[in-house]
């Protein structure tokens, strides 16, 4: 399908604000609604997916109503009465917190005069199927608004099949969070139908981890104390000064991305090509790494190797920043938090001592070892954890917490998506057949990725799907040494 008729399928019908079942709901919360150190320090991207319902042959009634859908949602509202209202930063302090509750979530309409078929394949899917969809699938995902915190878009295909797109401000939850409110929104909808009052069988955790600490009035010798703790991941001020790390006190600015177009793309890699790259990235000596570890490790490696040949083969690119790894670790567990804690609950650690010729050309084992022991550093367990959390609270300006990582030009940021389940508890009349998060102008972050489960009739149920973003001068490059390792994969089959 041509990419004018691609962009052009796709209308939206209707645009309609989303109010709690219970007005008594929102009325009910704090206001302002106080978020947490970790929600203080969340990134801004959003958290958006689009999941793809496939129209049941020889059926007659209508995938997801609309009307039925926008009950759910509200009903949803009333566990969630938060997301009605808008994020605000305080312009003194620098803290976030949400304000204007009731004011509302919202629900897009749409409709696409093509079928499901038109855009995606019926049998193996490729990787990245989302991108074969109009705007390579932003159009599935509502208007981007800044301000609203929870919006939902229903797009309906000519087939009957349907997409529902779904995007949740990041300053209120992570993933795990995201797919706790997906999740609940699908348990809702089937009882929507009955005469009972739709309810969950397990409500959700919305207030924030420490929140009634951030802002707090404590004393000025408390304060000193709780200031003075150096935190591995953040520091605060215009320099970076981190405890333990020399090399982390540079002047990043001279390490600007440089000013090419970035590209995002999907790459699927197979079990058995797991399995190799787990087996290089297993140290002689001995050890074991996980599947995170050697595919997060191969791909950094592959991407500063193309980094650094392409800067050294043209002078006006500048220098190029030190290979910082940075990848969130899920800190539910390790504080004892429910099961059921929405809000964030991440802090971003990152590998900065690593040499740059080890990660361009060196064993592939030294740098899954490094991202193994990155992940179950002392700086992540309960007690470091909760020092640096109380210290984020007591900050005078949040506008000054800086992470230690150093973004740049050499940088890599990955998260390990495929650990969710993006697919079960989501059911909406019939099971998804495609989830997946479009490359959005907000997501498109030189060196950014995902690793993302294949969808559930993808023939290698153990593959995983790379989603990544980079320079178009450096795919170029990246592209050479990734059709190496695939030639040689198929000479070992």
């Amino acid at each position: 399908m041509s990419d004018s008729v691609s962009a052009n399928s796709i209308t939206i019908t209707s645009r309609q604000v989303l109010h709690c079942a219970n007005e008594s709901s929102w009325k009910a919360l704090d206001a302002p609604f106080r978020l947490g150190p970790f929600d203080q320090i969340a990134g801004f991207v959003p958290i958006q997916i689009v999941w793809i319902f496939e129209q049941p042959r020889n059926a007659d009634v209508q995938l997801i109503p609309h009307e039925r859908l926008q009950r759910a949602l509200s009903s949803l509202l009333d566990y969630y009465p938060h997301l009605t209202g808008r994020i605000q930063i305080n312009s003194s302090d620098g803290i976030r917190e949400i304000t204007r509750l009731g004011t509302g979530a919202e629900l897009v309409l749409a409709k696409c005069t093509e079928p499901l078929d038109a855009f995606l394949p019926p049998q193996n899917p490729p990787a990245g199927s989302i991108m074969l969809f109009p705007g390579a699938g932003n159009a599935l995902l509502a208007p981007f608004d800044p301000t609203t915190i929870f919006a939902v878009q229903l797009t309906r295909f000519a087939c009957g099949g349907v997409a529902l797109g779904v995007r949740v401000h990041h300053s209120v939850c992570d993933g795990d969070g995201f797919f706790q409110v997906v999740r609940d929104l699908a348990e809702l909808y089937p009882s929507i139908l009955s005469d009972d009052v739709p309810s969950l069988a397990h409500p959700p955790h919305i207030r924030p981890y420490m929140s009634e600490l951030v802002g707090a009035a404590i004393a000025p010798e408390e304060r000193q104390a709780v200031l003075g703790y150096k935190s591995a991941q953040y520091y605060a001020g215009a320099k970076q000064q981190v405890e333990g790390d020399a090399a982390k006190d540079i002047d990043i600015s001279s390490f600007a991305p440089p000013p090419h177009a970035i590209e995002g793309r999907f790459l699927r890699y197979s079990s058995r090509e797991l399995s190799v790259l787990k087996a290089n990235a297993t140290d002689p000596a001995g050890g074991w790494v996980s599947t995170f570890d050697a595919l997060a490790a191969y791909i950094h490696q592959r991407v500063y190797r193309a980094r650094r040949r392409l800067y050294a083969s043209d002078a006006t690119l500048g220098t190029l920043s030190p290979p910082d790894f940075l990848t969130p670790v899920n800190l539910r567990t390790r504080l004892g938090l429910s099961p059921r804690y929405v809000p964030n609950a991440l802090f971003t650690t990152d590998i900065t001592t690593l040499p740059p010729d080890v990660v361009a050309d060196g064993p592939l084992w030294q740098v899954a070892r490094a991202v193994h022991d990155l992940t179950r550093s002392p700086a992540l367990d309960g007690a470091a954890v909760t020092q640096t959390l109380r210290w984020i609270a007591a900050q005078p300006d949040m506008n000054q917490i800086e992470s230690a990582f150093r973004y740049g030009s050499g940088s890599f940021m990955v998260s390990q998506w495929n650990k969710f389940d993006m697919y079960a508890g989501c059911a909406f009349d019939v099971p998804p057949v495609l989830a997946s998060p479009p490359f959005t102008p907000n997501s498109l972050v030189d060196g950014l990725a995902y690793f993302l489960p294949p969808e559930p009739r993808h023939l290698d149920a153990g593959a995983i799907d790379v989603c990544l973003a980079l320079t178009e001068p450096v795919w170029a490059v990246f592209d050479q040494g990734e059709r190496s390792f695939k030639i040689d994969q198929q000479r070992q089959h």
